[in-house]
């Protein structure tokens, strides 16, 4: 998929390295199937960032911002894949990422607020079907004080599948003025299975921090209501089930992108 969007001039392919007003950011920037090594994204820059994963090979990549720098990151899942991302986050930066699991990756986030008035938000939508076993690790770390999380991780089961979310929300004793927010959603379908752990660890006193977390199925009432306006059953599950996932997709700041993979989320739900 990744390729047609390069082709069609929607995307910039790049590698591992250093992001500066050096580089030609007229196009967003695509790194595919990285294996190890750092991104630094200098100050003050403002960067869109697709990284892409359609092999089996492992991943661990380190993404370094600079002071006020925004870097809108998108990753996707094309395979079963094992992979990890640390972020770390220089003063005022800001990192919007946006996560989509197409298949039983295991993936760990760990993201570093290192310095005041940064901010972090993750929004991924995880799809387990079959016999697939997905997993999302999210560690949050504030470190000082004067930052700011929200991330929100949906994931659907279905078959036999198990799709895991662990979180953690990490307030240091000086992290004071914190404003954390992780939620959870999950719907099961068959004897598909859900496992959610989000945690908070905090040591400062003046913090505004909650997490959630909700497993459950669909909406019968909903799907009720649907059908007596003429929508069959099947249809009213999938369009339940593509609103789900699909908000998360729609923070992809890439349209042709954000469409492709609102394409691929379908046809791994008609599965």
């Amino acid at each position: 998929m990744v390729e047609k969007l390069i082709a069609d001039g929607v995307l910039r392919e790049a590698k591992v390295g250093r992001i500066d007003d050096k580089c030609d950011l007229s196009l967003p920037l695509v790194v595919v199937n990285p294996r190890k090594g750092e991104i630094e994204v200098a100050a003050s820059q403002r960067v869109s960032l697709v990284v892409w994963h359609d092999d089996a090979k492992e991943c661990a990549l380190t993404i370094r911002l600079a002071p006020h720098t925004q870097l809108s990151l998108t990753e996707v899942y094309a395979s079963e894949k094992y992979a990890s991302l640390t972020i770390e986050q220089g003063e005022a930066s800001e990192c919007n990422v946006t996560t989509v699991m197409l298949r039983g990756a295991h993936s760990a986030y760990e993201t570093l607020l290192n310095a005041p008035h940064s901010s972090f938000t993750m929004n991924a939508a995880v799809v387990a079907t079959g016999f697939d076993h997905a997993q999302l690790s999210l560690v949050t770390r504030h470190n000082v004080a004067d930052c700011k999380s929200d991330s929100t991780v949906k994931s659907v089961a279905s078959g036999r599948a198990v799709a895991e979310f662990k979180g953690l929300v990490y307030v240091a004793q000086d992290a004071q003025r914190t404003d954390a927010k992780q939620l959870n959603r999950n719907i099961e379908l068959g004897y598909g299975r859900v496992v959610s752990e989000p945690q908070l660890e905090i040591y400062a006193d003046d913090v505004k921090c909650s997490h959630g977390s909700t497993v459950g199925q669909l909406d019968e009432q909903a799907i009720y209501y649907m059908r007596q306006r003429g929508i069959s059953k099947e249809s009213a599950e999938r369009l339940m089930l593509e609103g789900f996932v699909g908000d998360v997709v729609a923070k992809c700041d890439i349209e042709p992108l954000a469409d492709m993979l609102c394409e691929a989320l379908q046809k791994r739900l008609n599965e």
